[in-house]
């Protein structure tokens, strides 16, 4: 078949903003006039409530654990069947899954989906250290495609220098921080989409600071599926 370009966004660790640089690249792409296909690592119910407001598409759960791997590349390939490209936003860190094992991390699933990953960095705090934290995470599984990284909540033009110098891996984007861009908590989590819908404002933030051209042509590098479900004639419109 014709698998739809796909590209994880995952993070260093809870917090580190993924929810709204996904959210963001989600909103930009979809403004492009693209087909966004949404998808939330794990069984989290809130962040796609945001995605699904934003894409006019149903976001939808990977979760091996309750689904099985051969499950996962199921709801994908039926999810993504007339989409021009997928967006999974991972869960907590790339390497967490349950009970301190890989099962059902972020990484378990960009590798069932042989999906490329760029990984969020949030830099407050840091310059230099930053390289150190990439080289850990990207050196860590070798069996990752990580073509890039969007390094998250940059403080000045300055910090942006400091961390671009020495960098190992292409940087997609430079984002700001920007306080008006940021979701209500409660103790489940983020507020509903129903409820806030600053995540969509993201869009702006992300068209204007991430290299969504290079974002995609990282996400049309994806492989085929190992187990893809039968052909199809979607014409997608980032080249597949």
């Amino acid at each position: 078949m014709n698998p739809a370009p796909r590209i994880v966004i995952a993070g260093t660790h809870s917090g580190c903003g993924k929810t709204t640089i996904a959210s963001g690249i989600m909103a930009a792409l979809t403004a492009r006039g693209m087909n966004v296909q949404p998808f939330k690592v794990g069984p989290d119910f809130i962040d796609p409530s945001h995605h699904t407001k934003i894409c006019g598409r149903i976001s939808r759960n990977l979760d091996p654990f309750m689904m099985g791997e051969d499950g996962c590349i199921d709801t994908f390939s039926r999810a993504t069947a007339d989409a021009d490209i997928a967006v999974i936003e991972g869960v907590m860190g790339l390497f967490d899954g349950i009970d301190g094992s890989d099962i059902a991390s972020t990484a378990h699933v960009a590798r069932i989906l042989r999906a490329p990953v760029v990984l969020v960095i949030d830099a407050r705090g840091m310059s230099r250290s930053v390289h150190a934290l990439i080289q850990g995470y990207c050196g860590y599984d070798p069996t990752l495609i990580i073509p890039g990284v969007i390094i998250n909540r940059t403080g000045s033009p300055r910090h942006r220098t400091m961390i671009e110098s020495g960098l190992t891996v292409p940087a997609f984007g430079y984002v700001p921080r920007n306080e008006d861009i940021v979701i209500g908590s409660r103790h489940l989590g983020l507020k509903m989409a129903h409820e806030s819908g600053n995540l969509g404002n993201a869009g702006k933030m992300i068209e204007e600071y991430v290299h969504l051209d290079a974002l995609v042509a990282a996400a049309c590098q994806a492989p085929p599926l190992d187990n893809p479900t039968p052909d199809d004639t979607v014409e997608r419109k980032c080249g597949y």
